[in-house]
């Protein structure tokens, strides 16, 4: 049952209601976040006598939520576990399949491009939101799409036990000729606006009588008309709220719910950054810094004191200047002395912020002997990483409900066309098509998980990797999936086969080589002048082995007639491969006289 004009207004405004404390919060930390003197306000307000176009204090907040942002930024494995286990082996192509359809998916919209987003906003508004809709590939082909929208502009409604709302508003501002051409019916409501005595306003017409554009929006912004997206169970209302005007409406295809899905950071019974109880840290910081260059300043400029009489009549310096003073008079410059307190209280002051945002000094690559214990830093360093745990388990959780709701809408939506997939599952690269109702059919379910070492850096991923490996708790799979960068793990690994196997295989070679094979000898010396063509020396080599060796191969073992007590009998020993190899770069260069 779809809503009524004045149902979308009353549940906007409802909306909105709730949502105000929560939207001053993101305000303040949306400000301190892009820094300049935007951060200085939120911070400090207008009390502050000294101009300041920078926040006068590291900004711990930024530099905690780039860290966060790296190591959220990885995107979860996929898994689809197999349901049917009568029939385990079509089951596992089954759940194979919805993997790459899925993973096509996630490649289609960028997720990896979106969580490093994701780690920003989620730890600095609290919660994070994706729309699910369709787009169109460059042949025309249609997918779901998860679309990241700014929250700062959502305003969700109460969540329930699954940390899910059932219905969202979200609020922008469009230009006027762009919202009229993607909606032409409407244009009578898009340029109408209301004056201060509540009449109707043609915009439109001064938008073409303008000779600027931007001047002729009606708008008390001059930004565009505001639009909301009004999204419930029903589908999603995009309303004019100045017109009080539904100008479109699009019913929602899932029955799992709404087409958005919102990933929440836990808190006691609010929306709020992980920031906000620490924003009066910040600010003390701040001012305590302003303070401290306020003191140096005069420290170092100090007024200068004249008791008595100057015969010249001005006091002067410099270098090489000169006064001359009566008989009794003196001057003197007083010594400012900084308060050690006031570092110290700057010490305290960064310690809790570190600790309130989970940021330890090591994230900055600093040495931690001179900031805190040991042991205090042992405990940061686990605040951190169990933050980061919780982010991971909170991103889990709302990857899988937007696998959910992107296959289920792909399959009510386009249920018998054939589109073509394509991308990288398990280290390889993949190139096929699917009909999602035959190859989804209601399996919806899937798994994302982050790996042992999805919160390390990459070196601590490597050492923790390869001593979980050597203690065999891992496999060498494993420890490559979770690295980054290696992106085909099915070629290299066959690469570094290939290279084991050609390393065992020419050892061998030389081993015969050094008892007297002719054929073995022979291929070292065509391997040493052409190292390049080595792979099909060894194929040829162990492909004819047990054949009589050829007269060359007899008479290259030969070797030259040897005299004196020194030559063995006939029918001896074999020259060594360290010999044969020296006559035969021999045979190539001058003979001596």
């Amino acid at each position: 049952m779809t809503l009524t004009n004045d149902e979308i207004y009353d549940r906007i405004d409802y909306l909105r209601s709730i949502n105000r404390d929560a939207l001053a919060d993101r305000s303040r930390i949306r400000d301190i976040m892009n820094g300049g003197e935007a951060a200085v306000r939120a911070l400090l307000g207008n009390s502050i006598d000294v101009e300041y176009h920078e926040l006068p204090a590291p900004n711990l907040f930024l530099s905690a939520l780039e860290r966060f942002a790296q190591k959220l930024g990885r995107t979860p494995d996929l898994k689809v576990d197999i349901m049917n286990e009568k029939d385990s082996e079509r089951a596992r192509k089954k759940s194979e399949k919805i993997e790459r359809i899925v993973t096509s998916y996630d490649k289609f919209q960028k997720l990896n491009m979106q969580l490093p987003q994701v780690g920003r906003w989620l730890p600095g508004y609290g919660f994070v939101v994706w729309v699910i809709n369709h787009k169109k590939d460059k042949d025309g082909n249609p997918y779901p799409h998860a679309q990241l929208r700014d929250p700062f502009t959502c305003f969700p409604g109460i969540f329930g036990n699954d940390q899910q709302p059932q219905e969202m508003a979200i609020i922008s501002r469009v230009p006027h000729d762009m919202l009229a051409k993607q909606y032409p019916k409407a244009k009578k409501y898009i340029f109408e606006q209301a004056d201060e005595d509540g009449n109707g306003i043609d915009a439109y017409s001064v938008l073409l009588n303008s000779s600027n554009t931007q001047g002729g929006w009606a708008n008390s912004t001059g930004s565009g008309k505001v639009v909301v997206e009004y999204m419930d169970s029903e589908g999603t209302y995009v309303f004019l709220p100045e017109n009080k005007k539904t100008i479109d409406f699009m019913p929602n295809p899932l029955k799992s719910g709404p087409c958005f899905v919102v990933a929440k950071r836990y808190s006691f019974d609010q929306m709020q950054s992980q920031f906000q109880h620490i924003t009066g840290l910040m600010a003390n910081m701040a001012k305590i810094n302003i303070l401290g260059t306020i003191a140096m300043e005069d420290a170092v400029f100090t007024e200068t004191n004249i008791v008595g009489e100057i015969e010249s009549g001005k006091y002067r310096k410099g270098r090489f200047a000169v006064n001359y003073m009566a008989p009794g008079s003196s001057v003197s410059k007083p010594v400012n002395n900084l308060p050690y307190q006031l570092f110290q209280q700057v010490d305290r002051l960064e310690r809790h912020l570190r600790l309130g945002a989970s940021y330890p000094v090591s994230d900055d690559g600093q040495s931690p002997n001179s900031f805190v214990t040991g042991r205090g830093l042992e405990e940061l360093g686990q605040s951190a990483s169990l933050h980061v745990r919780e982010y991971q388990g909170i991103l889990s959780e709302a990857l899988q409900e937007v696998d959910a709701k992107r296959l289920e809408y792909d399959e009510e939506m386009f249920s018998g066309i054939r589109k073509p997939i394509a991308g990288m599952h398990k280290g390889t690269a993949f190139k096929e098509t699917y009909i999602p109702s035959s190859d989804i059919s209601e399996m919806y379910q899937t798994r994302r998980v982050y790996g042992v070492m999805a919160g390390f850096d990459e070196p601590q991923k490597i050492i923790t990797g390869l001593q979980l490996k050597q203690q065999g708790i891992i496999d060498t799979q494993t420890l490559q999936e979770n690295m980054d960068g290696l992106e085909d793990i099915t070629k290299i690994q066959q690469r570094v086969n290939r290279e084991r196997a050609e390393t065992v295989l020419f050892e061998s070679l030389m081993a015969q080589a050094a008892q007297g094979n002719p054929k073995a000898t022979m291929a070292a010396i065509e391997i040493r002048k052409n190292p390049q063509n080595m792979t099909d020396i060894l194929d040829k080599f162990y492909t004819a082995m047990g054949e009589e060796p050829t007269e060359e191969e007899q008479a290259l073992l030969a070797g030259p007639p040897q005299a004196g007590p020194q030559a063995g009998p006939q029918g001896g020993p074999p020259p060594g491969l360290a010999q044969v190899l020296a006559q035969a770069q021999a045979q190539g260069g001058p003979t001596s006289g």
